[in-house]
């Protein structure tokens, strides 16, 4: 699965209540939080988490919410249709299995911590992603588990990518243990006290998105892009600028469909309806055998851009955009992200591209 560079966890000691973290963090760009609400009593722990849970909603999904052990505060929220992205699970709490049977939440992304090789070897069958460490020992978990340092966090990584779980380096990381956690296999940074302490959180997940982005390239040489993600994310513009970097032809998808069907997108719409047009999307997308990559740009900025845009068939209302995001972002997030964080379309591209102009100017 494909994850962002930074996994920021709330942290309850903070003076700023969890579901304004959440709310904090995914204002600055973050698509995804762990809400961990330990040491709180579990209703003022519920009372949070319903809260981050119900503003995310009301801002198409944005960002999506991990719960961090409490399975049982994750059952509440999906009996009350406020079913979490995901559960985070330790060696010690339910087993992922288990809490996949719980009414609710079969569909939920499900992650463990891990910590030596019998772990790394054998997690559990229904994690999709899961931590590795800690990284170096931290004082907020004293007697916690050996830190297993670089060569443990590259151990781990391999075992774990080899059975299709994404490994999240864990404990105690900064930002300049990027380069090298993404080296050794990392997918994402899981942090707390990094993010906490930032002035700008949305500058530390950029610095950290550039770090992964000059280790593993999510575009190679010569290979066409698409773009997918929600009205007014700046697919086209972005895709202006990769072309003219990439020396690639840039076409916009609409036209491909319109051309397929012999139809405006307009008349699309009117005639086969939204699934209609995502189904010619999607074989459009699929017969071009490009690489996908999605912009993840915060919803709210996006109804900024086009709401009540007459020219746009999906600006509407703002609540049935953002519905329409939360729906459509399960099938963008199975493509690696890519979060503008404010920058512009010319600077996104340029540092998508960096690591192959550097290559080919070699």
């Amino acid at each position: 699965m494909h994850l962002p560079p930074l996994y920021p966890i709330t942290d309850a000691a903070s003076k700023l209540p969890l579901a304004a973290q959440v709310r904090r963090l995914g204002l600055a760009g973050y698509p995804l939080v762990q809400f961990q609400g330990k040491p709180l009593d579990v209703r003022d722990q519920w009372r949070e988490l319903r809260r981050a849970l119900e503003e995310a909603a009301e801002h198409g999904g944005w960002p999506a919410i991990c719960v961090n052990d409490r399975s049982d505060l994750a059952l509440l929220a999906a009996a009350e249709g406020l079913t979490p992205w995901g559960l985070h699970l330790g060696q010690g709490d339910l087993p992922a299995r288990e809490a996949r049977a719980l009414p609710g939440l079969a569909g939920i992304h499900l992650g463990a911590s891990t910590h030596n090789p019998a772990e790394w070897e054998a997690p559990d069958s229904a994690c999709d992603h899961a931590g590795v460490g800690p990284f170096r020992a931290t004082a907020g978990k004293p007697g916690h588990a050996p830190p297993v340092g670089l060569e443990g966090l590259r151990a781990g990584a391999a075992a774990l990518g080899a059975r299709g779980v994404a490994p999240v380096a864990i404990g105690g990381l900064t930002l300049a243990d990027a380069r090298a956690c993404f080296e050794a296999g990392a997918e994402s940074l899981a942090m707390m006290g990094e993010v906490a302490r930032a002035g700008d959180p949305g500058q530390l997940l950029w610095q950290a998105q550039v770090e992964r982005w000059r280790v593993r390239s999510p575009i190679a040489p010569g290979r066409g892009i698409v773009l997918v993600g929600g009205s007014g994310g700046g697919k086209s513009s972005l895709a202006g600028h990769l072309a003219r970097i990439l020396g690639l032809p840039h076409r916009d998808s609409d036209q491909r469909v319109e051309a397929d069907a012999g139809l405006s997108i307009a008349r699309i719409f009117m005639d086969r309806g939204e699934p209609g047009f995502r189904a010619l999307e999607a074989m459009a997308v699929r017969a071009s055998g490009f690489c996908t990559l999605w912009l993840a740009e915060v919803p709210e900025r996006g109804w900024a851009r086009v709401g009540r845009d007459p020219a746009r068939p999906n600006a509407t209302t703002r609540e049935q955009f953002m519905s329409r995001w939360a729906r459509r972002s399960v099938a963008w997030s199975e493509a690696p992200i890519v979060l503008p964080l404010g920058r512009s379309s010319r600077e996104l591209a340029q540092a998508l591209t960096h690591s192959l102009v550097l290559s080919t100017d070699c």
